[in-house]
């Protein structure tokens, strides 16, 4: 089976994004469409777990913090997905990484720690936060986010933007429409504030995403804090 995305393609769009990505506002990162085979994309899309599927969601219920679902036990994914998401865990894909955003030595997580699969239902909305910083596993630095977004047919009135802030939070600098095959890929420091707080509407359609994340196992001495959780405005931000 091919990857899910076309290696050729990738390495044009590391170059293509790789200026942009660097100098970008708040901080590093890239919106790239039509990030995976068409086909492939519907694929994963259909096969989707939904809310009721018993594959071990994880629960998250914060009102105002973080109210979506999550899992990460690849083992219970369909085959499809969990293909997809060892080919972006891939050699070909971290090289792909690498040369967009200027980090060398990245590292997959096959823990998806915090990653995997995301869903979000009616009300669910994830407040504005730096993600933790440090992955115990693998004693790294987390360096890089991948969103790749799954909902056919998003429209602006089911919510759920991505918004990116400025690294003190205090007010959003970019709002990025969740658009089906759509990729968001952002450097993470400590300071790198976001979230979709404006909460889905819809019951009868999800918001769902596919989130990676990578490491490396040292980082600009500028960069360094302490190992911490996710930091969120309003709680652990003013």
């Amino acid at each position: 089976m091919s990857y899910v995305f076309d290696p050729d393609r990738l390495l044009q769009l590391g170059a293509q994004h790789g200026p942009g990505y660097r100098v970008a506002s708040p901080y590093p990162h890239a919106v790239i469409d039509d990030f995976l085979r068409p086909q492939r994309a519907l694929e994963l899309a259909r096969l989707f777990p939904g809310a009721d599927a018993d594959i071990g969601w994880d629960h998250f219920g914060a009102e105002n913090f973080e109210v979506k679902m999550g899992c990460a036990r690849e083992e219970n994914f369909p085959p499809e997905l969990r293909q997809a998401i060892h080919d972006m865990n891939s050699g070909v894909f971290i090289r792909f990484l690498e040369a967009l955003t200027g980090i060398e030595h990245l590292l997959p997580d096959p823990h998806l720690s915090g990653g995997g699969i995301h869903l979000t239902r009616a009300g669910g909305h994830l407040g504005i936060h730096a993600d933790f910083n440090w992955h115990e596993q693998l004693q790294a630095h987390r360096r890089i986010n991948v969103l790749i977004y799954l909902t056919p047919g998003w429209r602006p009135d089911l919510g759920g933007e991505l918004e990116l802030w400025d690294c003190e939070a205090k007010a959003c600098q970019r709002i990025v429409e969740p658009l089906f095959n759509r990729a968001v890929i952002f450097s993470t420091r400590s300071d790198s504030f976001h979230g979709h707080p404006r909460r889905w509407t819809s019951s009868q359609v999800n918001r769902q995403s596919i989130a990676l994340y990578y490491y490396t196992t040292s980082r600009e001495e500028a960069e360094i804090r302490p190992p911490h959780s996710t930091l969120y405005k309003g709680y652990h931000v003013p």
